[in-house]
């Protein structure tokens, strides 16, 4: 059988406050939405928008990194696991969400200098340090910085995907 391979990365905005929940098995997880605009011009000249959606959730460490640093308007960059997710809304709708698995993440965009302009990154493959002040980062790194935070494959949550 073949490999196969779901790797994203995003660049949005956060549309909300992320929101933490433990559940009963005693993991944390994260939800927050981040909105990815495009824009181009039709045919009659007119600017057109696009924006799409995405749902996205960090589990355990990321999760503490995400709820303590993350606001609504925040500009975020993401990598991790795309799926499309299937559900039932309040009014009995069958609606359909991508779901973003958060594997790696960096803040790029921090308006809250009272706080130190901190620009947490998450990674998958550094352990936990100490948060040093800096200023927010314009563009995503192109590898892990040493001041990296991550999920690892096999914390062994107990969702399958």
């Amino acid at each position: 059988m073949a490999r196969t391979f779901n790797k994203v990365t995003l660049i949005g905005n956060l549309g909300r406050d992320p929101e933490t929940r433990t559940l009963p098995s005693g993991a944390k997880v994260t939800e927050f939405s981040v909105a990815t605009t495009e824009s181009y011009n039709s045919r009659n000249g007119e600017k057109v928008e696009m924006t799409t959606w995405f749902r996205a959730e960090a589990w355990e460490r990321l999760s503490d990194i995400a709820s303590q640093y993350l606001k609504k308007g925040d500009q975020v960059y993401l990598e991790g696991r795309l799926r499309m997710e299937e559900y039932t809304d309040k009014d009995g709708n069958q609606r359909s969400a991508l779901r973003l698995r958060v594997m790696e993440m960096n803040l790029l965009s921090n308006n809250r200098s009272e706080e130190g302009g901190y620009t947490p990154m998450a990674s998958s493959s550094a352990p936990q340090q100490s948060a040093p002040a800096a200023k927010p980062a314009s563009a995503p790194a192109a590898s892990p910085a040493p001041n990296s935070f991550a999920n690892t494959p096999d914390e062994g949550d107990d969702l399958p995907f």
